[in-house]
């Protein structure tokens, strides 16, 4: 399953399997790189039972590094903030003394964290309030998705019993 939400200045994509990141797939690509092995181990080895997130800053490649650094921080913050408000720690896992604990279970996957040009000129308020509103609505997507449908009846119309 894969669901997106955006906001003017973040778009999430979330995938319910575990998805290699873009700069590890290059690596493990390559079979003569010297550092291929050890990211297959880390790939191979890393835990399956929590969310992967990462922040990409490549829609801001026209801003400075340092601009781009400050920019993955305060949406790794946000974030963090938001999975937080949702009753998440920073893995996806449920929080045990949340009031607003989350009736899926824990988030599992992988999630992408895009930040979008118009995030550099907003404030901090703003950015927060973008992550939990894609975050919320990724919820959502995922509760509508993995709602269980009603069961059928056991009996076909027509064939009633007397």
């Amino acid at each position: 399953m894969k669901l997106t939400a955006s906001t003017s200045t973040l778009s999430l994509l979330y995938s319910s399997k575990h998805v290699i990141p873009p700069v590890a797939a290059r690596y493990i690509g390559s079979p003569t790189h010297p550092i291929a092995p050890k990211i297959a181990h880390c790939w191979a080895t890393r835990d399956r039972n929590i969310l992967w997130w990462r922040v990409s800053v490549s829609h801001i490649t026209d801003s400075k590094r340092v601009i781009r650094s400050w920019c993955a921080r305060r949406a790794r913050i946000a974030f963090e903030q938001a999975l937080r408000d949702n009753g998440f720690d920073r893995l996806g896992t449920p929080l045990p003394y949340s009031s607003s604990s989350p009736q899926q279970g824990a988030l599992k996957g992988s999630l992408d964290v895009i930040v979008r040009p118009a995030f550099v000129k907003q404030t901090f308020e703003t950015v927060q309030q973008d992550a939990h509103s894609a975050l919320e609505s990724i919820l959502k997507q995922r509760a509508i998705h993995n709602a269980v449908p009603p069961k059928k009846s056991e009996v076909l119309p027509g064939f009633e019993s007397a």
